[in-house]
């Protein structure tokens, strides 16, 4: 039923540059929230599609040649060990279709929507104190910060960050490359193939997982909504 609901889209989506007309819709402080993250996930969804073209021409070559030359080789092992693909077992061939199920942009729509609920529009104390904007868990105590209202018997710790960015670079690894996220990831080879990412809710409705709270995937499609957040996915920044 999700792959019906997505149908071919033989036209060219058209993208134009993100200028300041497009928050005038926003109240002061989520236009600030949004002016502030949105080019960062915009510039890390530019630097996944540069490594997916990437991968797509190293597939072309090795069709053709049946080979790589090393630096061809290294550049697929360090884009395999980011997505965390077994490197040294597969045929490279394998390894490429497997990345391009991974090596994907994710709907700034979507993004940003996380992002505003995970942070509080940016007014969390670890999003200001430790750049963490989507509440990403780890157990490493070299790279978290304690919550506050954490319960007895818990272990888990709050992502900290150097920056913003690296934080926004963090989730789209985690999204990208992590097995409770491999139906999102399947629905979006789908819109890949048929060229239509228009109804981000199906790609929405794969992220439960995210967060213990029931009501989550209802909570982002309503920010998406009242805020007119698909009015970003065609966005882009030239520098």
């Amino acid at each position: 039923k999700s792959y019906s609901g997505i149908e071919n889209n033989a036209q060219v989506n058209l993208v134009t540059n993100l200028s300041e007309i497009d928050f005038q819709h926003l109240n002061e402080q989520k236009k600030q929230f949004v002016k502030t993250v949105l080019p960062l996930i915009i510039n890390e969804n530019q630097k996944i599609l540069s490594n997916r073209n990437d991968l797509i021409v190293l597939r072309s070559k090795l069709t053709k040649n049946n080979s790589l030359n090393n630096y061809e080789i290294n550049k697929l092992r360090k884009i395999s060990k980011k997505y965390k693909i077994d490197f040294d077992n597969e045929h490279k061939m394998e390894i490429i279709d497997k990345l391009l199920l991974r090596v994907e942009m994710i709907p700034n729509s979507i993004v940003l929507a996380q992002a505003a609920i995970e942070s509080g529009w940016g007014s969390s104390r670890f999003a200001q104190e430790y750049n963490a904007l989507f509440g990403e868990y780890t157990y490493d105590n070299t790279k978290g910060v304690i919550p506050l209202e954490r319960e007895n018997g818990e272990r888990h710790l709050i992502k900290a960050f150097n920056s913003y960015n690296n934080s926004v670079e963090s989730y789209f690894n985690n999204i990208n490359s992590h097995y409770a996220y491999e139906d999102f990831r399947d629905i979006r080879n789908i819109m890949r193939t048929r060229n239509n990412f228009s109804n981000v809710n199906l790609l929405v409705d794969r992220l439960s997982t995210y967060a213990e709270d029931e009501n989550y995937i209802k909570t982002i499609k309503q920010v998406i909504k009242s805020n007119n957040f698909i009015v970003f996915d065609q966005k882009t920044i030239s520098y």
